[in-house]
């Protein structure tokens, strides 16, 4: 094979695919194996033809004891090359045993971030990676082994999220062999590709050699699917973007119009609302939930739900740690007390005067002369009662005549004295106690802010 030939294969893909344009800067992650030194050197090659400029990110994730030599071999190039070098290092076996990870999801999680930081930091416009169709192969067979769906069996793409490409694509492991070899190109050899203690490496050195047993193309069949499946995915999210912004209302949608889509639609609208927590599985259990009429809630993950009611449906954060009925926040009076876990921040000042037409349900004034002190913030207890004109009446009233969602109401704070008395149900309601007279001469201005629930 001549080493124009995998040369005009780079470039045609970078071309066909936009990869990368002219005047921007790509990083190049290099570990230092035959794959990244292949993509390093044709990018060099390519740099002043298509008006680019590199430079290279090393990550040791110190699993190894020759990552230390590999790191010095591939800074000696980058320095032989005349190109700027970026290096970081974890120790990954130890961040793994802490978060209760496995050690190839910790290493590439780790290993992108600092790429990532890279790009940010330098003004780097992309990462170019050098995972070959061999790598794509792997990761789609990987992809269908734990069950997926269109975006699974793409694999890798040309360009994917954060303006990462992969030049290689197209370029089988058996080229980068040949190329490395025709030009005397060094390189070091990571042992652990060849453990079967990992899916990978089973799938690479057991899966692949026995399907291509059957059919020896089925590595450019993979290939061929993947590029086929993109542009159809590409389509259909059009589609689906447009039509998610018009059940969208905020941060609700409408079930009414979702289930009269076509089930693929579906799929996709939903991968696209969970983002980060879309997973086969639980799209279609998701897509299941919400085409029935039983539960109106069922967990995502962890303390995310997906909930609906008939018209409607939507995400909602639920507190790992449920409020406490025993539990109650002194307020700094004066002063500011922001109270996480109530989502509030309550403001309380002195003051000599205030228009009533300013005051609200999230504003009010407290007879400071007379008012029990300290005052406190807890939640509804069962029982509660809050003091109106017309007499006392019980908070669960209260909520259900203010149209309060029943899903949210143990999440309003209320403002109590010293006497355990309801003054202010906050956001909702003041109650008539602890009113300003005419013989009013210390005023309590108290205002709260609501923080905007985040998913």
């Amino acid at each position: 094979m001549k080493k124009i030939n995998i040369s005009n294969e780079v470039k045609d893909t970078i071309e066909k695919f936009a990869l990368i344009k002219k005047g921007e800067r790509v990083l190049v992650g290099v570990s230092g194996g035959a794959d990244s030194m292949c993509l390093l050197h044709i990018l060099n090659e390519l740099k002043d033809e298509l008006g680019f400029s590199i430079a290279v990110a090393t990550f040791n994730h110190k699993i190894r004891k020759e990552s230390e030599e590999e790191t010095k071999f591939v800074s000696n190039v980058a320095a032989k090359l005349d190109i700027p070098f970026f290096y970081n290092e974890k120790d990954i076996k130890k961040l793994a045993k802490m978060r209760s990870r496995s050690l190839e999801d910790m290493a590439r999680e780790e290993r992108f971030a600092f790429f990532l930081k890279i790009k940010r930091d330098e003004k780097y416009e992309k990462i170019a990676l050098a995972h070959t169709i061999d790598d794509l192969v792997e990761t789609t067979l990987i992809h269908l082994l734990k069950g997926t769906g269109i975006t699974g069996l793409i694999g890798i793409r040309p360009k994917s999220f954060q303006g990462i490409i992969h030049p290689l694509i197209r370029i089988t492991r058996k080229d980068v062999e040949a190329y490395i070899k025709l030009n005397k190109i060094p390189f070091r050899t990571d042992w652990t590709n060849f453990s079967l203690d990992y899916l990978r490496n089973r799938v690479r050195h057991q899966l692949i050699p026995l399907l291509a047993s059957l059919n020896p193309e089925i590595k450019q069949h993979i290939l061929n699917l993947s590029l086929t499946l993109l542009e159809e995915e590409q389509f259909i999210n059009e589609i689906s973007l447009k039509d998610k912004a018009l059940l969208s209302n905020k941060e609700r949608y409408s079930l009414t119009i979702f289930n009269t889509l076509p089930l693929f639609e579906k799929r996709r609208i939903i991968k696209l609302i969970l983002g980060k927590y879309a997973i086969f599985n639980r799209i279609e259990r998701i897509v299941q939930f919400l085409s029935t009429g039983k539960s109106n809630k069922t967990n995502l993950y962890g303390n995310l739900y997906m909930q609906k009611n008939k018209k409607e449906f939507w995400i909602e954060k639920v507190s790992r740690l449920p409020f406490s009925l025993k539990k109650e926040y002194p307020i700094i009076t004066p002063g500011t007390t922001s109270i996480e876990k109530a989502n509030v921040i309550i403001k309380a000042e002195i003051i000599d005067n205030v228009k009533k037409s300013t005051l609200n349900n999230n504003k009010i004034v407290v007879n400071m002369d007379n008012v029990p002190l300290p005052l406190k913030v807890r939640f509804r207890k069962k029982g509660d009662k809050i003091n109106l004109e017309m007499g006392s009446k019980k908070i669960q009233d209260l909520f259900v005549d203010q149209k309060i969602d029943a899903k949210i109401r143990h999440k309003v704070p209320l403002l109590m004295s010293s006497k355990n008395e309801i003054i202010w149900v906050i956001g909702v309601r003041r109650s008539n106690l602890y009113q300003i007279t005419k013989n009013t001469k210390n005023k309590l201005l108290f205002t709260t802010t609501l923080r905007k629930t985040i998913f």
